[in-house]
């Protein structure tokens, strides 16, 4: 049986109760408010499965709402409204260890993603720009994004199953001790800009005088929210399970930039090199091995996690890997359809294929819900041909799709793994 999926001909008992008599929409709205959304069911045709019903109460302006859970495109996840109501509904059959973010899309565009074209993806551009994804007012479970430098926080709503995997990690303990988290500003003359970083620096660190090992993170507002880093060093490490480490969080200069900054670009690199680890190294104590140092991220962090562990072995012996964007190439443009071509896809896959094997360890990861040709295919090739070539490699699917919710989990897992 599939992970998620939309159950068109599927009424949650209460949604149906309104169907019958709109006067009851009322009473439903204080049911929701008093025991949390979405509604979750066990589901009579598997044990291992439930019963998700999403509910929105649309506007009058809207003129139809897509839920947007994690799996499948804009037409399949269309809600249905109930005539005579502002009651919309979208039900799904879900494995019980899914944990997901969710959202709401007021009057998106309608198209599926395999199919889009040039005016397609042009029309979803300014939609996201007008139309910031709505969180759930009734979620049982959310996070805090801080996003990118400019951008105000915003709420996230999750879903989290009955069996869904543990996170006790990500979250603050009592009577733990805390390392320390401060704020920079660092200037880049190679990339002529200006950004926020958060270093972190282990409890005792003041007292200390070791030579700490370093973790290099990117989109550092995600990193200090939603996949708060910070918080699971803190519980690793005071669950003897880490050595203490230094971490520098990146966080982007616009919304817009790291899709510039992250696609294996050469001066980002430089970057990292010649100005960023220079300065972490003249201000705090660190190590200077390269088995000492780790760089982390998700989607296109993840590719660039993987160009630096393949473009800076000399710096980074460790990389964790979130769902790489590895289906990227040179030539890429964000407004070109896919289908389209133009660009040269897979083409870090090509690069390692071509160079001889270093000593970079890595953790790679991709989720069951993530687009099969698009996400999972070239995680799974490169995957390959780093077995092949001999590379000490951690590889995992885990249930989710492209979603913090996710990640944040998966994220201290890693973390366990790889600073050990």
């Amino acid at each position: 049986m599939t992970i998620a999926t939309r159950i068109a001909d599927y009424v949650h008992p209460r949604v149906a109760a309104v169907y019958e008599n709109s006067a009851a929409e009322a009473e439903f709205w204080q049911w929701v408010t008093a025991h949390g959304a979405p509604l979750i069911e066990a589901d009579p045709a598997s044990a291992d499965h439930s019963l998700v019903t999403y509910v929105w109460q649309t506007r009058a302006s809207e003129r139809y709402v897509v839920v947007q859970p994690g799996c499948g495109d804009a037409p399949g996840n269309l809600m249905t409204r109930i005539p005579g109501t502002s009651l919309c509904f979208a039900s799904y059959r879900m494995r019980n260890d899914l944990r997901t973010s969710y959202s709401f899309a007021p009057d998106m565009p309608l198209f599926a993603w395999d199919a889009a074209e040039a005016d397609d993806l042009a029309a979803l551009n300014e939609y996201a720009r007008t139309h910031p994804p709505r969180h759930d007012p009734l979620h049982r479970e959310f996070a805090v994004s801080r996003a990118a430098q400019g951008q105000d926080e915003t709420l996230t709503s999750i879903l989290s199953l009955p069996a869904a995997p543990d996170e006790s990690l990500v979250a603050k303990r009592p009577q733990v001790a805390r390392g320390a988290l401060q704020k920079h500003e660092f200037t880049s003359e190679l990339l002529g800009n200006t950004r926020r970083l958060w270093v972190y620096t282990p409890p005792g660190y003041e007292m200390g005088s070791l030579d700490h090992p370093v973790l290099v993170a990117f989109d550092g507002g995600v990193c200090v929210s939603q996949i708060p880093m910070h918080r699971m060093l803190d519980n690793l490490l005071a669950d003897g399970r880490i050595r203490a480490t230094v971490a520098v969080f990146i966080d982007n200069v616009t919304a817009t930039s790291r899709n510039v900054e992250l696609p294996c670009n050469e001066t980002f690199a430089r970057f990292i090199d010649t100005e960023l680890l220079p300065w972490l190294r003249a201000n705090h104590r660190v190590s200077r091995a390269p088995a000492d140092h780790f760089v982390a991220g998700a989607s296109y962090g993840g590719l660039a996690a993987m160009w630096l562990g393949y473009r800076l072995p000399h710096v980074f012996g460790n990389v964790i890997s979130q769902a790489a964007s590895l289906w990227w190439g040179p030539g890429y443009d964000l407004d070109v359809p896919r289908s389209a071509g133009g660009y040269q896809p897979e083409w870090l896959t090509g690069q390692f294929e071509n160079a001889p094997r270093s000593a970079v360890r890595f953790w790679m990861e991709i989720g069951l819900l993530e687009h099969g040709l698009l996400m999972r295919a070239p995680n799974r090739r490169m995957h390959a041909l780093l077995q092949r070539k001999g590379y000490d490699v951690v590889f995992s699917e885990p249930c989710g799709g492209h979603d913090t919710a996710l990640w944040r989990g998966t994220m201290a897992q890693a973390l366990a793994k790889m600073l050990a």
